[in-house]
């Protein structure tokens, strides 16, 4: 039972820590069947996201339109974009899951930097 308590405490300890914002660096394909005005809803929709899971996107920066090294989707080019993000690191399983679920993006990587 003496271990009991110990890890009851430590667990609650952990729980009443504030959680730090971390810096993430994300990239994103957009499909390229998608135009112009779309894409910047696409990333729109993603401040917004961001905006929601109580986070902050630093950075945009607009790659243009690549071929990609490989068929993804059945295509063989998409619109990138890289994003400089701020997220509490408990939130960013839900912000790649809502990537995940919109039709338009192909692929996305988040890295920790």
């Amino acid at each position: 039972m003496p271990k009991l308590k110990k890890t009851i405490k430590k667990v609650a300890k952990v729980e009443t820590q504030p959680i730090e914002l971390r810096d993430y660096d994300a990239v994103v394909i957009v499909s390229s069947k998608v135009k112009s005005e779309k894409r910047l809803e696409v990333i729109e929709g993603i401040k917004k996201i961001i905006s929601k899971l109580g986070g902050e996107l630093k950075k945009t920066d607009e790659m243009g339109l690549r071929d990609l090294a490989y068929t993804i989707a059945g295509e063989q080019s998409g619109w990138y974009a890289g994003l400089e993000v701020v997220l509490n690191p408990l939130t960013c399983a839900k912000f790649e899951e809502s990537l995940k679920q919109n039709k338009n993006i192909l692929r996305h990587l988040l890295i920790k930097k």
